[in-house]
């Protein structure tokens, strides 16, 4: 314990008694005095009733602002846009597709500035995806282009030599998905990761093995009018207009999460993998399709169901007690 703690914490709680004792004996008098003046019909029963209300008020507002006083209060303005946006921000937002910001002014995965504006590369949540902090670990903070690109990272905020937030438009990024003409398949995760050092996002995929099965009668052919872009972005919700002459195998930069997010093609379920460690890939047939991802957990539609049914079962209660009830009453 560091020297001297406990005697200023004992002088600490000490003051805090007597000023909490005064205070109380300061209340006590005054309501005293105040069933003094009742009882000697000096003041009516309505003016001491208002007078307990505004000692009552006094000393509730005294206690309750030693835990939310005004620096817990903040205005309405400063609320909804706690983040003033800036000459860069400005600029970003002038492209209205869908696409990510790295903001390497701050720490990419401790900060809700960027997010606030843009779909940013990190952000800031004690609870983050395994797999995504590792991937910005291991490839991301060490400058792994390819990463930010298949990550569809389109703009990168930097500091000049001022200091200064600059903005840079990225030209070589992926996309939003994209056909690649190459599989490596792996057998561990660490192996995954590290065949990104080296991979060129735009033509090769790495896939675990345990995927292969969904790979086996794919074949490799090239077509240089294949074409896949987004055409609908939710939160929930995203919807690709695929076009090719010959199967395509897409990769898509949204991060695989096997257990919410189901695959469609022209509303039908379709299987899809993960790929490059943390995104999505699916096997596409030729011609011209829609595809579509939609998040649909489980836990969510079963929660939905359980609930249904217990109002159900409410309703049925209400119903036999007062059926119950009526039978009573007629005999």
């Amino acid at each position: 314990m560091v020297p001297g703690f406990t005697s200023v914490l004992i002088e600490d709680r000490r003051v805090l008694f007597f000023q909490d004792s005064t205070r109380s004996l300061l209340f006590v008098i005054g309501i005293a005095a105040f069933l003094w003046l009742y009882l000697r019909e000096k003041i009516s029963k309505n003016l001491i009733l208002g007078a307990f209300f505004i000692l009552v008020l006094i000393d509730m507002v005294g206690v309750a602002k030693r835990y939310v006083n005004d620096d817990d209060f903040i205005s309405a303005k400063k609320l909804e846009k706690p983040f003033s946006m800036t000459e860069v921000d400005a600029e970003i937002l002038k492209d209205k597709t869908h696409y990510r910001v790295m903001n390497f002014m701050v720490n990419p995965m401790n900060d809700g500035s960027t997010s606030f504006y843009h779909n940013s590369i990190g952000g800031y949540h004690a609870a983050k995806p395994r797999r995504y902090q590792e991937l910005f670990d291991y490839q991301i903070a060490k400058n792994n282009m390819e990463v930010l690109n298949m990550l569809h990272t389109k703009y990168i905020i930097f500091p000049d030599n001022k200091d200064k937030a600059n903005v840079q438009l990225n030209p070589e990024t992926n996309g939003n998905a994209w056909f690649v003409e190459k599989i490596t398949y792996v057998k561990t995760a660490n192996e995954e990761i590290k065949a990104l050092d080296s991979l060129n996002t735009k033509e090769n995929v790495v896939v675990n093995i345990s995927f292969r099965d969904q790979l086996q009668k794919f074949q490799f052919q090239k077509d240089s009018t294949a074409t896949i872009h987004l055409t609908k972005y939710k939160a929930n919700e995203l919807t690709y207009e695929s076009s090719s002459e010959v199967d395509q195998l897409a990769v898509f930069s949204e991060i695989y999460y096997q257990d919410g997010w189901n695959a469609y093609i022209d509303g039908v379920l379709t299987p899809h993998f993960r790929a490059n460690y943390v995104l999505r890939a699916m096997v596409i047939p030729k011609g011209k399709h829609t595809v579509e991802f939609k998040f649909e957990p489980k836990v969510i539609q079963q929660g939905g169901t359980i609930s249904l049914i217990s109002y159900g079962l409410l309703i049925l209660i209400a119903l036999g007690w007062y059926v119950k009830f009526r039978k009573r009453k007629l005999s």
